[in-house]
């Protein structure tokens, strides 16, 4: 690792008018020690002025390419259109013969979800070798169980198989505990300490990874299954990885930030049932001392 190395960094963009100086600050910073050859940037559908701001950074330094594109998949899925913009990325990178040109590609989530990247958690990734991916983690429960495919800690998609289990659980009121949420997906939201080991999965991603280039030419992003499911788009692409015998690992160290709104919704989720459980509890206990059993 030097500024010897080439990358190229890859970002989906909306709505990222008042985030954006963030995020690059942030890039500048903690890939300081990298020569980055491209940033490129598809823009979709923003309500604000994200475009502007973007080709105003573009005509400032050439080493960013934008490329605005519509959402015309309306009435899909999320993730169907973020696959068709992480695609549009990769197009680019193809067209612009960017994978002959660097040694390797960073995929970083803007609107300042990354704002817990530094240089040196940066250089943590390069403390090993023998991968061909490295993804994040967080300070705080590891949110991205969506993408996640691990043998034992999460095998299959979370919300597909919370959408088979919710009826066998039955959930009467708001915030009451809902078993089927907890057993499917809360519940694997747990915090990997930063001085763990490596992690090694089938797909992770987590809001920032790490690729290098020869795996990936062919990758693509899929977001829907035949059925018109939604799906992470992340799995697909990670899948091409795994087909070709590489390696993608969870690297505890590299840290990008704490809570996301997913790992809020679950502190939340604990906090409410358990407030719930104690005031039942306690007015059970009150209501048994004035009855005198």
């Amino acid at each position: 690792m030097s500024t010897t190395n080439r990358i190229a960094i890859v970002s989906i963009a909306k709505d990222i008018e008042l985030s954006f100086l963030q995020d690059f600050k942030t890039v500048m910073k903690s890939f300081a020690d990298f020569n980055i050859y491209k940033w490129i940037i598809v823009e979709s559908n923003s309500a604000d002025k994200s475009l502007d701001i973007l080709n105003d950074y573009a005509s400032k330094f050439d080493f960013i390419h934008i490329k605005s594109i519509s959402n015309n998949e309306v009435g899909k899925p999320r993730t169907s259109h973020l696959a068709s913009a992480r695609n549009e990325c990769l197009n680019i990178l193809k067209e612009l013969n960017v994978f002959d040109e660097i040694d390797y590609l960073v995929v970083y989530d803007l609107n300042y979800l990354n704002k817990g990247v530094t240089r040196e958690s940066v250089k943590s990734c390069w403390q090993r070798d023998g991968w061909d991916a490295v993804t994040a983690n967080q300070n705080g429960p590891y949110y991205d169980v969506f993408a996640l495919r691990h043998r034992y800690w999460n095998n299959e998609d979370c919300w597909q198989t919370y959408r088979h289990m919710h009826d066998l659980y039955p959930k009467n009121f708001r915030f009451i505990w809902d078993s089927a949420l907890w057993g499917t997906v809360y519940s694997k939201m747990i915090k990997i300490d930063k001085k763990s080991e490596w992690i090694r999965v089938d797909s992770a991603f987590g809001g920032i990874a790490i690729y290098k280039p020869d795996l990936i030419r062919d990758a693509r992003y899929i977001g829907l299954t035949e059925d018109g499911l939604e799906v992470c788009e992340h799995v697909s692409f990670n899948k091409t990885i795994q087909q070709k015998g590489g390696s993608i690992y969870i690297n505890p160290k590299f840290i990008n930030f704490k809570l996301t709104d997913h790992s809020k919704r679950r502190k939340y989720f604990v906090y409410y049932n358990m407030k719930y459980y104690i005031v039942r509890g306690v007015q059970k206990l009150i209501d048994k001392v004035k009855s005198g059993k």
